[in-house]
């Protein structure tokens, strides 16, 4: 049993709490400086070598979803929660016990810090409204305590921690993200949700040096069983909140009207984003990919195609034409430019914005916030609350000795009554 008290104390305590923080401090780190869930390719060649072994056997390609990450995270789970079932017990008897007079009088020799001869009012100058008043032995005492809650701040923090990280934990693996794009007037259907998502307006935002400030996007979301429809705005950093998602602005780019004609007859017309692919409607096999946008064509230093800035002064289209998947064409084409292939004729025009919508849903977002709460409040109680004693007993001279003690900033707190008593002391002269 004495073994095993050892273990769970050493299992369960601040120094193994710290040294796991510190090694799940070391991950975040390493998860942040190389990027995540990246092809394995792109780690051979990023980082050749030794390094890209190290890499790949630690998982590092993913370190948030590693065995080791998981392992460590719940090692500290189980250390604050063992710190808290071992600490439950030890409050309750601090509470019941170590704050009472009688077992402050076994511990007082009756020395005072300070000298008073209005104790009543000593006692409220300092703040304790509750004074317990006794008589042993023919001497009368007195004994007050307050912020009794303020034991709680240390045990309701790591229960705070304990709760996010569960919370935290259990989200990584039930929260379902969905991605949505598409132009102004696109809808489309939210996953598996049972919602459908429309795209009533998106708009960006430029600085005076043209770069982007803001995306903003207009969007409406429908549950499709009963009709109930909301709409709001969603851009970068404030996502938008309905049914139990959480709508983000996650990207933008550009698309483009694809017109293709048959013989000078018109065949087919869609809006494609860079990207996407057509097959032609009556020969599959012929696909055309537009493959991406130059707002303001023009050519860059090694020949390339290229844009001058982000406004739409000189469109250029870059696409290429697949036959049963094999090219027989790229190109890039300037307004009016047209394919011809065979019969058909292709045409971009009208390019537009159009934006990436992702849908995420955490079914255990409340826990987190609780835990938040929760952490918020042990941070208060521990910081404003704090426990306070007050004592006194009649002196041989007369006077009465008082003394005090609190469980955090003692010092400060003892100057606070010799303070109280000074000011008093000073009144009566």
């Amino acid at each position: 049993m004495e073994q095993l008290k050892k273990v769970t104390g050493k299992l369960f305590s601040m120094k193994t709490a710290i040294g796991i923080l510190l090694l799940l401090t070391v991950a975040c780190v390493l998860g942040s400086v190389i990027p995540q869930g990246e092809a394995e390719s792109y780690y051979t060649s990023t980082y050749p070598g030794n390094p890209a072994r190290l890499i790949l056997l630690l998982e590092l390609n993913d370190v948030f979803h590693s065995v080791w990450f998981v392992v460590l995270t719940a090692f500290l789970c189980l250390n604050l929660l063992g710190c808290n079932l071992l600490r439950f017990p030890v409050i309750l008897r601090q509470m019941r016990e170590d704050y009472t007079l009688d077992k402050r009088l076994k511990q007082w020799k009756g020395e005072g810090e300070v000298e008073t001869d209005d104790v009543d009012g000593l006692f409220r100058r300092m703040g304790f409204s509750k004074v317990e008043r006794r008589t042993l032995l023919g001497k009368e005492f007195r004994y007050a305590v307050r912020n009794k809650i303020g034991l709680w701040g240390a045990w309701l923090t790591h229960l705070g921690m304990l709760i996010i990280m569960i919370g935290f934990a259990l989200g990584q693996m039930k929260t379902v993200k969905y991605n949505v794009y598409g132009i102004p007037g696109t809808t489309k259907q939210v996953g598996d949700t049972g919602y459908a998502l429309t795209i009533e307006d998106f708009d960006v935002t430029l600085r005076e040096d043209n770069t982007v400030e803001q995306y903003t996007a207009t969007l409406t979301v429908t549950d499709t069983a009963t009709g109930e429809a909301h709409t709001g705005e969603a851009s970068v950093n404030h996502p938008l909140n309905l049914f139990g998602m959480k709508f983000y602005q996650n990207s933008m780019g550009w698309a483009a009207q694809v017109d293709i004609w048959e013989n000078d007859q018109p065949l087919q017309s869609q809006v494609l984003c860079t990207g996407e692919f057509l097959p032609v409607e009556d020969k599959p096999e012929l696909v055309v990919m537009f493959n991406s946008f130059y707002p303001d064509l023009t050519t860059g230093p090694n020949g390339m195609p290229t844009s001058a800035s982000s406004e739409l002064n000189h469109p250029g289209y870059l696409y290429s034409v697949y036959y049963n998947g094999e090219v027989i064409g790229m190109n890039v084409l300037e307004e009016e430019d047209e394919i011809t292939i065979d019969d058909y004729t292709v045409r971009f025009s009208q390019p537009q914005h159009y934006t990436l919508i992702t849908a995420k849903h955490d079914p255990f977002t409340g826990l987190v916030l609780a835990g938040g709460l929760v952490m918020l409040a042990a941070l208060l109680i521990a910081f404003y609350l704090r426990t306070e004693e007050l004592w006194a007993t009649p002196g041989e001279n007369g006077r009465w000795q008082v003394a005090g003690r609190s469980r955090k900033g003692g010092v400060i707190f003892l100057d606070k009554l010799r303070e109280a008593a000074g000011e008093q002391k000073e009144r009566t002269l």
